[in-house]
């Protein structure tokens, strides 16, 4: 079960169907845009519980939960094994090398979904759970994209006997993202917030790619970075 904070969280939670039980701030229920989640919750026959305040405060995980707060059953996901054999597409991934801030990875979520990514895989220590704060900064964009917590480096084995290609994203590299071709089925390795893609993990990638930076400062945002590349790697499929 799974915790969602706020009134975009939940309401896309209920659009998918995993949404089990709201409690609603008592005295929000008139507010204009939680009125119309509860009347889709009734439709759906969605139980909602009226709670005060310092109850709602108590259960909130990121205190911000804007009145409304709801337990889900995310859908059953495949794991990476069924996704890579049976998503009858070019598959996208993403490896997360040590994202630690929770607000970065649900913007990556997001990102990932808008983008068409089939899956995500962070390692099992040294990142940002998938809790409250990420589900409520993806905008529901985790009850749709899977994120396996595994080892990175099991998980870019089983990738490439499934002939995708791991494609570094890192200032070390000499050739520009736009400059190398992102199609086909491809995994973007992306470093954390304090050290990029780790050496032992870049001699894992099949090529490497560099956003350029033309400031003083040498990095972008590791969410901001992740968006630049899926962006681009849809731009040379659609011009393909």
């Amino acid at each position: 079960m799974i915790q969602l904070e706020g009134r975009n969280p939940v309401d896309e939670g209920l659009n998918q169907g995993s949404v089990t039980m709201i409690r609603v701030e008592r005295g929000k229920e008139t507010d204009t845009k939680i009125r119309v989640i509860l009347d889709k919750a009734r439709k759906k026959r969605v139980p909602v519980e009226l709670v005060g305040r310092a109850k709602l405060e108590r259960m909130s995980e990121t205190g911000r939960h804007q009145g409304i707060i709801a337990i889900a059953q995310p859908n059953v996901q495949w794991g990476l094994q069924k996704t890579l054999q049976e998503s009858g597409k070019e598959v996208c991934f993403l490896l997360l090398d040590q994202v630690q801030d929770p607000h970065n990875l649900g913007a990556i979520i997001r990102t990932s979904e808008g983008a068409g990514v089939d899956g995500i895989v962070i390692p099992k220590k040294g990142t940002a759970s998938v809790g409250p704060t990420v589900h409520r900064v993806s905008m529901g964009g985790s009850l749709y994209v899977p994120v396996w917590q595994q080892s990175l480096y099991p998980a870019i084995k089983t990738m490439k006997e499934e002939g995708v290609t791991i494609i570094g994203v890192d200032s070390s590299s000499e050739m520009d993202y736009y400059d190398v071709d992102l199609t086909g089925p491809v995994a973007f390795a992306i470093g954390g917030e304090d050290r990029g893609v780790n050496p032992t993990l870049l001699e894992k990638c099949d090529k490497l790619v560099r956003i350029p930076m033309m400031g003083r400062i040498h990095s972008l945002n590791v969410s901001v970075a992740t968006a630049i590349v899926l962006y681009e790697r849809l731009r040379q499929q659609e011009s393909k």
